[in-house]
């Protein structure tokens, strides 16, 4: 009777804590999940999708999205928010077009050119990324209000760096860096991978990394452990904000033009839900770089699902904020 009475209160146990290792795993990695459901039903139900054409276009549409979404995610692991990315991209296509159109001698040494007009893209979007560091840093600005000012006003010197124009750009490696391919897949899916890795290498291998993690569980412990918070929070920004700059210059590459009105509008949004898709914590904490990856991923095929089998608009906005509150609940439940 005294063993059966011990056992079952055990057994119980046993089955309660294995239930919570199936709730955790599934948590953790929910994402790939999804993701890898998505692309068995792909597989039997679009037409063409195994095709190399279909991987080329995904990632193509993936890649200047994964790019701005990395730097996003430690802004958010920090415990911050960036609502200007795509005034960035604006500002950084305005300064990249200026030059393209205006030094007569880039296309004389096209690599040295190239490397010019990336630059010159990334340093004028740090420049906002700097703005936004001193707003949260110095000034104790909330993160949402200060971004959002640096949105407004970047896309206004943008506008004002153009005067409302359109450039069309003819010169052949900035195109070729949005249009060309390499190995058979895009050049800018190229340039997300070395970004990633980078990522992932700071992340995880880096004193950067373990500042970021600090900062964002506890930002009051970290500083009261050594941590510089301040300088913290202006990398990120101004990291992030560089990134953005290099999508910029990728999206004018493949659109063949700089419109400032147009360029990186709505970026901020789909950069956040991809990277809280993924599983980073709105709260701040563990940057997950590759989760991050995964939800970019897992949105632009959800877009490409519903497009292919003639969803409308409407639906599809319903179907990806969906997804969007199910990561964040599922975050909620993690962290309960």
């Amino acid at each position: 009777m005294t063993q059966s009475t011990v056992t079952a209160p055990n057994a119980q146990g046993v089955s309660r804590q294995r239930s919570i290792r199936r709730l955790e795993f599934i948590s953790r990695n929910g994402i790939w999940i999804a993701l890898a459901a998505l692309i068995a039903f792909n597989v039997v139900a679009s037409n063409g999708f195994l095709s190399w054409q279909t991987l080329q276009t995904n990632l193509g549409q993936m890649s200047t999205v994964a790019i701005c979404a990395v730097g996003m995610t430690f802004i958010i692991a920090k415990g911050g928010i960036d609502l200007s990315v795509g005034s960035q991209m604006a500002v950084a296509g305005a300064v990249s077009g200026a030059i393209i159109t205006s030094w007569s001698g880039l296309t004389s040494v096209p690599v040295v050119g190239l490397i010019v007009v990336l630059t010159a893209a990334m340093l004028s979007a740090a420049v906002l990324g700097t703005a936004n560091g001193f707003l949260v840093a110095n000034l104790r600005v909330q993160p949402i209000v200060a971004t959002l000012v640096v949105m407004i006003t970047g896309r206004g010197l943008a506008q004002l760096m153009t005067s409302g124009r359109l450039y069309e750009i003819t010169n052949s490696q900035v195109l070729n860096l949005g249009r060309g391919t390499i190995l058979g897949l895009p050049t800018m899916a190229w340039v997300m991978v070395i970004v990633v890795v980078l990522a992932t290498w700071m992340n995880r291998k880096t004193v950067f990394g373990r500042q970021v993690f600090a900062v964002g569980g506890n930002r009051i412990a970290a500083g009261l452990a050594g941590v510089p918070v301040r300088r913290v929070t202006y990398t990120v920004y101004m990291a992030s904000a560089a990134l953005a700059g290099l999508a910029a210059v990728l999206s004018v590459g493949v659109n063949g033009t700089v419109d400032t009105a147009n360029l990186g509008l709505g970026y901020e949004f789909t950069v956040i839900s991809a990277v809280v898709v993924g599983g980073t914590s709105l709260t701040g904490g563990k940057p997950r770089v590759l989760g991050t990856i995964g939800g970019v991923a897992l949105l632009q095929l959800l877009s490409y699902t519903l497009a292919s089998h003639n969803i409308a608009t409407e639906i599809s906005s319903l179907v990806q904020a969906g997804v969007i509150l199910l990561a964040v609940a599922s975050q909620l439940r993690r962290k309960s």
